[in-house]
């Protein structure tokens, strides 16, 4: 019986002499890291193939992919590989990581694989077999020390043993940055990995109006109706989106890929600015990211919002029983938000807008800020037509449709940054107007 804490491994892999051979190496140091590891040895028949795949994915946690110019384009890699990111994607295996034996050009590669951070052992293979290691939380054992010599014209006195030393983290906790420890964020280091956790705030169960009345809002569109009641359960929902201090830590512990370029926005770049928005992130990318913190924080409940949860915490006023049009209210205000008509620019770091700033406060009814302008935000839900039914497929996690995108950004006039509107993405587009916001279930009810 494999034990729950052993990483289970799953190696992806095309058959060649020097493919072989490189696989066979990268087993032995899997398995000697402490992982259970599945690799096919011989080549599986196409008869064989659903029956052995199946076998062979059943409870793994990872797929590791040895990446070359064949294995790349092989149909049978490719079914193991995107059979585990759907897995991934329902949140029953943890991840993929590509290992790369072999230059491989970029268009051979899938567009859903491209957003895997990848290990690069072109050139060194031992420190891509550390970073792949440590993203699973595996490390190389320690080389044993040289024999000592077989005798010695001296022994001293026996010396009592020195007590252990306390395990030393994979990285040092950082110090959550001055600003946002002042907005309420945190770090949580259980696991020898640390993570910075946002300031939530609970949003009740209960019904609310979704959608635009078009009569009313004068700069609604066709999709955000009809305007319905709709019943959403309680949730917790961060204060604001995620920022690059927060992203940085994934990055480091190889859990994600860097944020890749766009226009002139560079992962260098965003990390000059710790306390704005992470940008340049797609879908799946957010997906690994919450993977992650799951693991690290060992809380388990972190998603990201389904398309109804982000609008209620947006627009949905309790006591007066309306949907603003704004977060803040029903008339457009250049000042409570950043947006094409503010003329920033570029990202304004979170908080910027407080709620208990009575002239340039944007916060929603329920004190969620910067739900107006700054990044677009990623929701769990397929861009579909109204009304919003939850259960008629549109939280289907394994669907590679376009996602449901909220808020509008610095780049977008006052009619996108409305609290009902509605943009759409691929979710593996990344543009540098594109970020997230966590979400867990309320307290009580965390499984």
């Amino acid at each position: 019986m494999v034990g729950a804490n052993v990483a289970r491994v799953f190696v992806s892999h095309h058959h060649s002499p020097d493919e072989d051979r490189f696989t066979a190496r990268l087993v032995a140091d899997l398995k000697a890291a402490g992982a259970n590891v599945w690799v096919d040895d011989e080549g599986i028949t196409s008869e064989d193939f659903v029956r052995k795949i199946s076998e062979g994915l059943a409870g793994r946690q990872w797929l590791v992919l040895v990446m070359t110019p064949a294995s790349v384009t092989s149909p049978w890699v490719q079914r193991e590989v995107n059979t585990a990111l759907n897995e991934v994607t329902a949140r029953r295996m943890l991840g993929v990581i590509p290992i790369v034996m072999t230059p491989t050009r970029e268009d051979d590669i899938l567009a859903l694989w491209r957003p895997l951070h990848r290990y690069d052992a072109t050139r060194a293979y031992e420190p891509a077999r550390d970073g792949l290691l440590r993203a699973m939380g595996l490390s190389m054992p320690p080389r044993p020390a040289a024999p000592l010599p077989a005798a010695t014209p001296y022994q001293p006195e026996p010396v009592a043993p020195a007590p252990a030393a306390p395990p030393t983290p994979r990285f040092p906790t950082p110090i959550v940055p001055a600003r946002l420890a002042g907005l309420g964020y945190q770090c949580i280091n259980i696991s020898g990995t640390p993570a910075f956790i946002p300031p939530l705030i609970t949003i009740p169960a209960g019904p609310f109006i979704v959608g635009s009345d078009l009569t009313r809002d004068t700069e609604a569109q066709a999709n955000e109706a009809p305007q319905y009641w709709i019943e959403v359960g309680a949730f917790q929902i961060a204060k604001y989106p995620v920022t690059v201090a927060e992203y940085a830590l994934a990055v480091r512990s190889g859990a994600v890929r860097e944020p890749l370029k766009a226009g002139s926005v560079t992962w260098q770049t965003q990390q000059q600015r710790p306390d704005h928005p992470v940008v340049c992130v797609s879908w799946q990318d957010a997906i690994a990211y919450i993977t992650w913190l799951n693991k690290t924080t060992g809380q388990r409940g972190w998603r990201l919002p389904t398309e109804a949860e982000w609008e209620k915490a947006a627009r949905w006023d309790p006591q007066q029983q309306v949907s603003r049009i704004y977060p803040w209210g029903d008339d457009f205000d250049k000042d409570r938000c950043n947006s094409q008509e503010s003329g920033i620019r570029t990202t304004t770091p979170v908080g910027s807008y407080p709620a208990s700033d009575a002239r340039r406060g944007g916060a929603s009814p329920f004190g969620v800020e910067e739900m107006a302008g700054n990044v677009w935000e990623w929701t769990s839900s397929l861009h579909k037509p109204y009304p919003y039914i939850q259960n008629d497929g549109r939280e289907d996690q394994k669907s590679t449709e376009s996602r449901t995108l909220r808020g509008g950004s610095r780049g977008d006039g006052r009619r996108f940054v409305r609290a009902a509107g509605r943009g759409n993405g691929e979710p593996v587009y990344a543009g540098n107007n594109l970020g997230f916001r966590l979400v867990r279930a309320s307290p009580g009810s965390i499984t």
